[in-house]
């Protein structure tokens, strides 16, 4: 829609000079009387109504690429041609209306509209803070124009990086309210529309998920460190009764008496908050930015109420509980890590230093949390932002969407103009979307033959070029074999697509592209010998495996590899094309031992290290909360509890329950929440048998498979199967 579509008369405003400006305007109502709001305050805003916050969101509303800027200023400069998007909420405010005068006021901030740091690209800015809203009632409409009054504001720094400073001395009392008298409030000034596409939003809103409550840790004499228990998102509350006093805090995710390059500590010099207070009983709080942190500190003399923790809502609808620890923890940091990386449905890398939609972790994850939490319209919502960020001419999609900088590869980011809409796909069965997306994923798959010679893909249009990322030894896969082989699959989804669509004769070209960079990667790296890829390393016999180019005696060898090695060697891509390969071939016991490996390179070394989250390297190196390589917790449920679709099936309306059976974990039980109901799975071994409690909602179609037998169920059902059968 249009500006003028969504918003009618009403004028763009601002307070020229304000990060943070405070806008209020009065207007006559009746109790009762039937009253919505369209508003958009960018980057992030609050409303109130007679002095009441309307609706729990915050941090709204959701990022997008807003419109279009300078992209020759960021690090590798593009000349891409995109697609923009502004959200705006929509609320009905009829019970906030009272009978007589009513005041509206407004809060604006930064957020990722206005964002300068020193941490990632994000300092290319769309603008500064500006507001819209058209609030509709029976009694007459209520616009922004520059009849609205506005204020500098109390907020004098506000960065979603660094941190905020507020000074209450400059808060103006009661502006919230009516019989305000307007003091340091002037007309504000109308601007342009943003030249973009609006929507009203239909994507979950960040909010207060629930509150922890901080323990002394240590205290320093003139400050206070507070330990959380684990590695979250939000921000610490405080109370203070003095008037005048300056409160400081710092937060962090890792502390140190020496300084070392691990995690984010408090030395790094931002997530940091001041507040000036002013004696008035409010709770000190940013208000347009989160944290993330397990440490906090503080001064001495000031006293924590809580820690809220602040993400997207998108709720956990699976469990899982086994008696094996390594699984337990694995399952729930990566709960933890993924929900503490969902902020304006983004699904980030970091929540701290990046805070960026990179495509490659957010493709890599996106199955695993489509099948463990509630998030359909999140992911909706990021695929929107990755398409908007598809080169109208050469099909380039960026490595962080929205596109934000960093940095990333051609098919391991980009690729996810394929992989999710495909995966969206099956897990929702939303065939009108996948055919919506189908001639982007084309467009993409033109791009990545554009920067292929003889067969590999080997190139980026600008900026890096990487394979895989984040092994545990430096990288030895070369990007062209990663890239190709990513190629390759992406090309398979698409046939695959085009058959469910009908829209066979506009893919019938990829299958001579897929057999030609199928004999490319034989030709430069397969070793006819041995019958492995590119020496068998860090997981590169799987990426080609995996497309179809196996051989018996290769997958001998890889299998042979990893029992002896008994731990992961791999990046974030290799690690989940290794794991799922290994379980597809029927080697679930090898693929658990690497999942439940107590070595060095495992998910149990970051447990054994106190981490609550999944670190970014193995190592513990950099961040100590991103998802990527927790993107294998999927085939905890696919495999070990044995929750599959049946061939063909989406939306999980026709399932397999064929539990894998492994040594090292004699029971466990899980359930995922799926578009046609709850599938849950519970067993215990006994002696040679186990015992499977197998349950499926009545809107599933359900077989239990076991040792070559076949059983259609529905509702709760109970098996015993022999082991070792």
């Amino acid at each position: 829609m249009t500006h003028e579509q969504i918003f009618k008369n009403a004028k763009w405003i601002e307070r020229t000079g304000s990060d943070a400006p405070l806008f209020r305007k009065t207007f006559n109502a009746v109790k009762g009387e039937k009253a919505e709001i369209i508003i958009c305050g960018l980057g992030f805003f609050k409303l109130f109504i007679n002095g009441k916050k309307v609706s729990e969101d915050l941090l709204v509303p959701n990022a997008t690429c807003y419109s279009e800027r300078d992209l020759h200023k960021l690090t590798f400069p593009l000349d891409d041609v995109m697609s923009y998007r502004i959200y705006a909420m929509k609320y009905d405010v009829t019970d906030y209306l009272c009978d007589g005068e009513n005041t509206l006021a407004v809060m604006v901030g930064n957020g990722y509209y206005n964002q300068v740091s020193r941490h990632a690209e994000g300092s290319v800015t769309f603008g500064t803070p500006k507001l819209c809203f058209l609030l509709e009632k029976e009694s007459g409409n209520v616009i922004s124009d520059e009849s609205t009054l506005s204020h500098n504001g109390f907020v004098t720094y506000n960065n979603l990086y660094n941190g905020e400073k507020h000074d209450y001395s400059l808060y103006p009392q009661g502006f919230k309210l009516s019989g305000f008298d307007g003091k340091g409030f002037t007309e504000s000034t109308v601007i342009p529309s943003p030249e973009s596409d609006f929507y009203i939003q239909f994507s979950p809103a960040d909010k207060v998920i629930r509150t922890i409550t901080p323990v002394l840790l240590k205290d320093e004499g003139e400050t206070k460190l507070y330990d959380i228990g684990e590695n979250t998102v939000g921000y610490a509350v405080f109370k203070c009764a003095e008037k005048g006093k300056l409160i400081k805090v710092n937060y962090a995710e890792e502390i140190y008496d020496e300084r070392r390059y691990f995690g984010i500590h408090m030395e790094d010099g931002y997530q940091e908050e001041q507040f000036i207070t002013d004696g008035t009983d409010r709770e000190y709080i940013p208000h347009f930015t989160w944290h993330g942190f397990r440490y906090f500190r503080v001064n001495a003399d000031v006293e924590p109420l809580r820690v809220d923790v602040v993400h997207s809502d998108c709720s956990v609808t699976s469990s899982f509980e086994s008696d094996n620890k390594n699984l337990n923890w694995l399952y729930d940091a990566y709960i933890r890590t993924q929900l503490a990386n969902m902020h304006c449905c983004i699904p980030s890398d970091c929540p701290h230093r990046e805070r960026l939609g990179y495509t490659g972790d957010g493709q890599l994850c996106a199955e695993t949390v489509m099948m463990l939490l509630d998030c359909r319209e999140f992911y909706r919502k990021w695929l929107y932002d990755i398409a908007d960020c598809q080169c109208k001419n050469s099909g380039h999609i960026q490595h962080t969407a929205p596109l934000m900088g960093g940095g990333g590869g051609p098919s391991g980011w980009g690729g996810a103009i394929v992989e999710v809409p495909y995966k969206f796909y099956k897990m929702y069965g939303d065939k009108d979307l996948l055919n919506e997306f189908f001639p982007k994923m084309l467009h993409f798959l033109d791009y990545l033959e554009s920067r292929s010679e003889n067969g590999f893909v080997w190139r980026e249009e600008d900026g890096w070029c990487l394979g895989d990322w984040c092994p545990p030894e430096p990288v030895a896969l070369p990007e062209a074999f990663v890239n190709t082989a990513l190629y390759i699959k992406f090309m398979q989804q698409t046939v695959e697509a085009a058959e469910i669509l009908g829209r066979e004769s506009e893919a019938a070209h990829l299958d001579k592209r897929i057999e030609k960079c199928k004999n490319a990667i034989k030709i430069a790296y397969y070793n006819p010998w041995s019958q492995h890829y590119c020496g068998n390393v860090q997981g590169a016999s799987a990426l080609a495996f995996r497309v179809g180019l196996a051989t018996e005696r290769g997958v001998r060898e890889l299998v042979e590899k990893y029992k002896r090695l008994g731990m992961y060697d791999t990046g974030i891509i290799a690690t989940e094309a290794l794991t799922g390969y290994l379980f597809e071939i029927g080697e679930a016991q090898l693929a658990f031992d690497l999942l439940a490996s107590d070595k060095e390179v495992s998910f149990a070394n970051m447990a054994r290290n106190g981490a609550t989250t999944i670190w970014e390297n193995w190592n513990g190196q950099d961040s100590r909360n991103h998802p990527m390589f927790g993107a294998v917790t999927k085939y905890i449920f696919m495999y070990l509890l044995g929750i599959r679709q049946a061939e063909g099936s989406v939306a999980y309306k026709n399932v397999i329950i064929s539990p894998c059976f492994v040594d090292g974990m004699n029971e466990a039980k899980g359930h995922i929440t799926t578009e046609n109901g709850i599938i849950r799975v519970e067993y215990k071994k006994n002696g040679g048998k186990a015992v499977v409690k197998a349950y499926a909602d009545e809107g599933i179609n359900a077989v239990f498979e076991f040792s070559g037998e076949k059983i259609p169920f529905s509702g709760e059902r109970e098996f015993e199967v022999a082991l070792g059968e």
